[in-house]
């Protein structure tokens, strides 16, 4: 039997508001060229779409579909099946407002964005603490 409560990463962060979170955790995108754009005008706003502060700061390749942003610790706790690391995460997780939640599935994490890493499957490097991100560990 398969229960509803899967692997994951777990972020928290202080955001100033709902807006500057999503911001942050999900990708951006400028407004489309017009229709009359050039070639070169659409290629050019093609290469600097979307920007994504999340995958950038932590340095990995994410899939946004892997990714979710809870704004209560209720909202993350009653993901968690160990009442172990609920009780934990109750304790040491009081000063964060938003919380940004990672699947760990293989597909969600997919390769490492720094020069120097290998680009095997799956990915090796666990994910830390970023000047923006706490990082709080893996959950169930």
């Amino acid at each position: 039997m398969q229960d509803h409560y899967y692997p994951f990463h777990l972020f928290g962060a202080v955001f100033a508001s709902a807006t500057e979170a999503q911001q942050y955790v999900f990708e951006q995108w400028e407004p489309e060229p017009p229709e009359g754009a050039t070639d070169a005008e659409y290629a050019a706003w093609e290469e600097r779409n979307p920007t994504w502060r999340l995958a950038e700061e932590l340095e990995f390749y994410i899939d946004s579909d892997f990714v979710e942003l809870a704004d209560s610790l209720a909202n993350v706790i009653s993901q968690i099946r160990s009442a172990d690391e609920s009780a934990w995460l109750s304790t040491n997780a009081k000063a964060f407002s938003h919380f940004i939640i990672i699947s760990d599935n293989p597909d969600a994490i997919w390769a490492d964005r720094r020069p120097d890493a290998s680009q095997t499957r799956p990915v090796t490097r666990p994910p830390e603490s970023t000047a923006t991100l706490t990082y709080l560990g893996r959950f169930n």
